[in-house]
């Protein structure tokens, strides 16, 4: 990943600046801190791998790398975890938590990664600022390639272009939205793992339709 630049001068054909920034050219920042989610390289071994969409903005991982080489130790990383307040981790751990009758309290064990790997420039986490379906083409052999190493027993996708990743990689179908994927392919069975596609954690969904999907993982496990 450290060599790629397929998406570090992408531009649109209006010119609207599309390029993303390459965290993983300073390899030890890339897997001291990858983002405010995970510390991914001590987490080889877990069975269930969560996919999202992009890390967002580079500025944040350098801010968050820069507390932490302040005091490079196990703990200060625990407490910058615990400090981030992102909606999304805070629902999606809510959601697991629940699905699993409290057996677990945390996500800390789950290996997470994105469908993209570079960092946005800015601040912003919208989508005007990245083209999703191009990134995500570009960068899914690097996908591939964590999966293969991590071998999961479960992967869980978060919203639609996580699982228009694997779909590209593993060769099969799913709708133009992700409702209709997930109505008619609520669980997808590729090789020795499935893929449970979920509505993401702050999407307009009922908790009913939300905890539908979430209910299906653990039968797995």
């Amino acid at each position: 990943m450290s060599k790629c630049e397929k998406c570090i001068y992408m531009h649109s054909k209006n010119n609207v600046d599309y390029s993303l920034i390459n965290i993983y050219e300073n390899t030890k920042f890339a897997k001291e801190i990858p983002s405010i989610w995970t510390d991914w390289y001590n987490r080889l071994d877990s069975k269930i791998m969560i996919i999202g969409q992009d890390w967002g903005p580079f500025e944040d991982m350098k801010k968050l790398n820069e507390k932490y080489i302040e005091n490079p130790i196990k703990e200060n990383w625990i407490k910058l975890i615990e400090d981030e307040k992102s909606l999304t981790k805070r629902q999606l751990t809510k959601y697991l938590v629940k699905s699993f009758n409290g057996k677990i309290d945390s996500i800390d064990n789950f290996y997470i990664t994105n469908a993209i790997m570079c960092g946005r420039k800015g601040n912003n986490y919208r989508g005007n600022n990245i083209n999703l379906k191009c990134s995500t083409l570009n960068c899914k052999g690097f996908l591939h390639r964590q999966i293969e190493i991590v071998k999961p027993r479960i992967i869980l996708t978060l919203g639609y272009y996580p699982l228009y990743s694997l779909a590209n990689i593993y060769d099969f179908k799913i709708g133009d939205n992700l409702t209709k994927t997930i109505e008619e392919y609520p669980i997808i069975e590729i090789e020795n793992f499935v893929i449970v596609p979920l509505y993401h954690p702050v999407a307009q969904i009922t908790k009913e339709k939300q905890m539908e999907q979430y209910n299906r993982i653990w039968q797995f496990i």
